[in-house]
């Protein structure tokens, strides 16, 4: 009975943060690095709308950036699609591979037509989300309700193009987020998590309107890094014109060659 209520709750947490309103345009601004700080890379996360998120990653301005977008499914609580790119000049979205879910077989299909590759893997557990994203997906999925004061579970989803595998794609399995308590993080109230599994660490979620405030786990999300810390930089309502120049200026007076 008791391992009964605690999935009960587990589900009616994730529930709460299914349907979020559709946001005001926001825009929210982080910076990945190693738990040390070194590596930094500026990570902007735009929700137009509840179905859709679009991220850029910059190291440094007029170096290449990459662009990825996904759709989001609300009743399964998880993406239904990806595209990776690259940030054009124009600040449009040069693509270059495509994620995409099929839910009756839980398949994820990785296509990069550059690099002659097709991939897929069959996700084990729902709802997924895909680490490479830096927890893109938690933040625009869970952005605009209270974040809940209950466990919750999610699996989690690897792209780890190593020299010589014929996959890039692992499945990590699940990710256990045990709830801790609401505390002051980082200027603001947060709901901690202690999270093990699929990855292990700390995860703040702010108490109010749920976005991601901080993380830290032991494991990279790319080949580069030795493990991952995601910190919250600033969050923007009515964000549209900010997100065009974000994407406008990385690449203006920028010499052609670059």
């Amino acid at each position: 009975m008791k391992a009964l209520l605690a999935r009960l709750t587990s589900a009616l947490a994730l529930a709460a943060c299914t349907h979020a309103p559709p946001p005001a345009a926001q825009l929210f601004h982080y910076v990945r690095t190693n738990s040390d700080g070194s590596l930094p890379e500026q990570i902007w996360v735009y929700r137009p709308n509840d179905t859709r998120v679009e991220v850029v990653k910059i190291v440094q301005r007029c170096r290449r950036a990459a662009y990825v977008t996904s759709d989001l499914d609300l009743a399964r609580n998880q993406p239904r699609a990806l595209v990776g790119g690259r940030l054009a000049r124009d600040g449009s979205q040069e693509p270059f591979a495509w994620l995409d879910y099929d839910r009756q077989t839980r398949s994820l299909a990785a296509r990069i037509p550059s690099a002659q590759l097709n991939a897929d893997i069959t996700i084990q557990h729902e709802p997924w989300r895909i680490y490479d994203f830096d927890l893109s997906e938690l933040t625009a999925l869970n952005a605009g309700r209270p974040a809940p004061r209950a466990d919750f579970v999610f699996n989690v989803v690897l792209i780890w193009p190593e020299e010589g595998a014929e996959n890039p794609l692992r499945d990590l399995g699940l990710v256990n987020a045990r709830f801790v308590g609401v505390e002051e993080h980082a200027g603001v109230s947060a709901v901690n998590y202690a999270v093990s599994g699929g990855l292990n660490g700390d995860l703040w979620l702010d108490a109010r309107s749920g976005h991601v405030v901080e993380a830290r786990f032991n494991e990279p999300n790319h080949l580069e890094y030795r493990d991952f810390r995601l910190v919250l930089q600033s969050v923007t309502r009515d964000a549209a014109d900010e997100w065009r120049e974000v994407r406008l200026a990385h690449w203006r007076d920028c010499p052609e060659n670059e």
